[in-house]
């Protein structure tokens, strides 16, 4: 069957994760708070309800996927302050961009996104993120990669999070696509492989460093790159 579309997961896969954090989304927040609320917050009092918003959000396995938006409201009302939703929305945006600060794109990651859109595949992400996907669009077009993506999903806006299938259907339906035509990349067997393969798609495990082999219902690659191979020279070969 002829793949025409190629699905990625994002923080991992297309981006490089900080792994040293060095800004301070909580501060930056609570600064807001203090000149445009007028708020008496310290830093360590926002992190410390924000903290316990997002434990009591996960105290659930059926649970919906967390929001940020929901979460930065939750922690206002934690610390008995009730805000308004233009400065909740404006939180959550500050508090995205100093959390994304560091994130940078891999390498493969820009090779392997020229490569299938000069090629004709469609291209789309399907991230597990507490941010909704209008803001790290925002990230994706700094990154240089805005004109990739013709679907961006995040389980935030959806409430869904991987390997539920649902939020891979709702990529296929974006792109316009069945299950059996669009190939799923990721790295982590238990949310990304899992997932795809329960909502139809072919999927592929990325192992940057320690390579499991292949197993049944999925390949291993350790760099993007290995794609081209596998897919062919366009979306009719």
């Amino acid at each position: 069957m002829t793949i025409r579309a190629v699905v990625f997961d994002w923080g991992g896969t297309i981006v490089r994760e900080q792994t040293l954090i060095t800004s301070n989304p909580a501060g930056v927040v609570a600064d807001y708070a203090r000149k445009h609320l007028h708020f008496a917050l310290r830093d360590v009092d926002f992190e410390r309800a924000l903290d316990a918003v997002m434990a009591g959000d996960n105290a659930g396995p059926e649970r919906p996927a967390p929001s940020m938006v929901a979460l930065m409201a939750g922690a206002f009302n934690w610390l008995g302050w009730t805000v308004g939703a233009s400065d909740v929305d404006a939180c959550t945006r500050l508090f995205f961009t100093s959390a994304y600060e560091g994130y940078e794109a891999y390498e493969d990651a820009r090779e392997i996104l020229v490569s299938l859109h000069d090629r004709g595949y469609l291209i789309g992400v399907v991230t597990n993120s507490i941010f909704p996907a209008r803001l790290i669009q925002v990230k994706v077009n700094e990154l240089g990669l805005g004109g990739y993506f013709s679907a961006f999903v995040s389980s935030a806006d959806l409430g869904l999070a991987k390997p539920n299938p649902a939020i891979f259907e709702r990529a296929l339906a974006d792109l316009g696509i069945d299950a059996h035509e669009a190939l799923f990349v990721g790295d982590r067997l238990e949310t990304d492989i899992a997932g795809a393969r329960a909502a139809g798609l072919r999927a592929v495990l990325l192992q940057r460093r320690a390579r499991r082999r292949d197993a049944a219902g999925y390949l291993v690659i350790e760099r993007l790159g290995a794609l081209n191979e596998l897919l062919g020279e366009d979306p009719a070969a």
